[in-house]
């Protein structure tokens, strides 16, 4: 049996390209974070730049995972530099960082 009509499918390019398609904002949000994490490794250095990941940026919130409590105080003690940082070098609007340690799996 044909079907009347055919189905309302777009490529995978054209729903990255459309800047309304949910895709789009998707890769757009996870551009993001990603240029947000390259720049707080770069501000942090080694071996503290590689414990941080970003987890999220929400209401002027900055999200930040550590993987040790030593970064962990460390990026709560720093938190307005970094903060200063990323407004230069990005124009972040965010005016917090909430900084929590690495979530474990629980598989326990």
């Amino acid at each position: 049996m044909k079907h009347s009509r055919e189905p309302d499918a777009k490529g995978i390019g054209a729903c990255l390209n459309d800047s309304g398609s949910v895709m789009h904002k998707l890769l757009t949000r996870a551009n993001r974070l990603a240029e947000i994490q390259a720049a707080i490794r770069e501000w942090a250095g080694e071996p503290l730049g590689s414990s941080l990941t970003v987890a999220n940026e929400r209401e002027g919130t900055l999200v930040v995972y550590a993987a040790s409590a030593g970064a962990l105080t460390q990026i709560r003690y720093r938190q307005q530099e970094l903060i200063q940082f990323l407004r230069q070098r990005l124009d972040l609007a965010s005016t917090k960082v909430e900084a929590k340690i690495v979530p474990t799996g629980g598989n326990g």
